[in-house]
């Protein structure tokens, strides 16, 4: 009977070790994505960063497909590049700085208010974008279009 005991309580501190242990591993593993991983700050300083740098596939991997579809087509990137470059007037956007200002979340969808401090056709300006992004997988998301921000 205590050898029982004791075979039960050892299986029992076992477990707890077990238990300690993936909580440490598991609470590192966040800390580590926070600071590190892909936030979604991050995530819309690389997708204005293409639009500066004219990498308009990186923008169109990182729209959601839904915001792709036209008249139930999905924009190739062909297509989706084009249209970025009639918003822009055919010239260059000289992105100086960004600045990403968390404004709301609702559940999946997290909204931002982008600065754009830019130069287009040597003048230079500010937009002020409301987006929204979201997490899909391990990938982060931004809606497309954006919309001005008062």
């Amino acid at each position: 009977m205590r050898e029982r005991f004791m075979l039960w309580g050892a299986a029992a501190g076992g477990a707890t070790l077990i238990f300690v242990v993936a909580v440490g591993v598991y609470a590192a593993y966040s800390w580590y994505q926070q600071r590190y991983g892909p936030t979604v700050e991050r995530a819309l300083q690389i997708y204005f960063t293409a639009l500066g740098d004219g990498e308009y596939d990186v923008m169109y991997e990182m729209t959601p497909n839904a915001d792709l579809m036209v008249l139930g087509r999905k924009l190739s990137q062909r297509d989706f590049a084009t249209r970025i470059e009639e918003l822009l007037g055919g010239e260059e956007i000289e992105i100086d700085e960004i600045e990403v200002e968390r404004i709301a979340q609702r559940g999946e969808y997290y909204y931002f208010r982008v600065s754009l401090h830019y130069r287009l056709g040597g003048t230079g300006k500010v937009a002020h974008l409301l987006v929204e992004a979201r997490i899909e997988g391990e990938d982060w998301r931004v809606t497309y279009p954006f919309t001005p921000s008062l």
